[in-house]
């Protein structure tokens, strides 16, 4: 099934009353997500004027430890036996691999257990292939449930002078223009994963699990993954339509120039635009539609 079959899909499901009944937790997800954006650069400039959506390296992230949860080799693979494990269940799962590339059981075996007897060092290298994969097929984009985060404001859009898009999430969602979309779970225990017992909750784990100190964020994350082999850098932006844009957040500080190129590009495309204040002895954004 092609892409534009499942996007005309998606379109049915966001029309359909009924889905509400399969939906898990309908009521959990917010109506309008966000995403910080600085006008002065030319690519946030082009979500607002092109529709063209980022999807990012893990490496661009800003928190370095953003999808660099690995599994953990010294606590999980640190006996005779549990190496012996290892090894067979990698032998059994890569099994294509090896015949394709002419690699006999016996050789692989070796191999393995020659890494395998230095734990540490296995380890390392582990990581570091784990993240040279990651950079090269995983595409992140992040959304927030917050449109008057101080912090973000300041952050992500520039010191208060760029702007916010706030998207249809329901829209966004049943788009099929993402592999993944889930709100991102913070916590200040280190996750931990068994390298011999991997599934589902595990990758969750590892692209969708930040610490506490991102909490005032209110993650809502989307995820791409690409395997492109015949071409060497994959295709990062997604080209988005004018109805998944709701509307737009003008800052505290965006410079006047900038206010009139946002409120006409806005404008010609029928989205709502609105300018944030400063609360009146508070510290708290509220704003007003133009």
């Amino acid at each position: 099934m092609n892409k534009d079959v499942l996007k005309s899909l998606g379109e049915l499901l966001i029309n359909n009353p009924l889905m509400s009944l399969f939906a898990p937790n309908p009521n959990n997800h917010p109506p309008v997500i966000y995403k910080y954006r600085n006008w002065k650069d030319e690519h946030h400039k082009n979500l607002l004027k092109k529709k063209e959506l980022f999807m990012a390296p893990p490496s661009w992230l800003n928190d370095p430890f953003d999808c660099r949860i690995y599994e953990n080799h010294l606590k999980f693979v640190n006996t005779p036996e549990l190496k012996e494990k290892y090894i067979s269940e990698s032998l059994l799962k890569n099994a294509e691999y090896l015949q394709e590339n002419h690699i006999t059981e016996l050789r692989a075996r070796k191999i393995l257990s020659e890494r395998l007897s230095d734990t540490l060092h296995y380890q390392v290298r582990a990581e570091v292939i784990a993240q040279e994969i990651d950079d090269k097929h995983i595409g992140i984009t992040c959304f927030s449930e917050k449109w008057n985060s101080m912090l973000m404001w300041s952050h992500y859009a520039n010191n208060h002078e760029g702007y916010c898009i706030g998207f249809d999430e329901k829209r966004l969602r049943y788009s099929q223009l993402f592999e993944k979309t889930k709100r991102v779970e913070y916590s200040n225990k280190y996750p931990e994963l068994d390298p011999m017992n991997k599934n589902k909750k595990s990758d969750e784990l590892k692209y969708f699990y930040k610490s506490e100190d991102w909490k005032y964020e209110n993650e809502i994350r989307a995820m791409n993954l690409f395997f492109d082999y015949e071409t060497l850098e994959p295709n990062r932006v997604v080209t988005l339509d004018d109805k998944y844009i709701k509307e737009v957040i003008l800052g505290l500080n965006t410079p006047e120039e900038h206010r009139t190129e946002i409120i006409n590009v806005a404008k010609e495309k029928g989205i709502e635009v609105w300018q944030t204040i400063k609360a009146d002895f508070e510290f708290k954004i509220e704003r007003y539609k133009l």
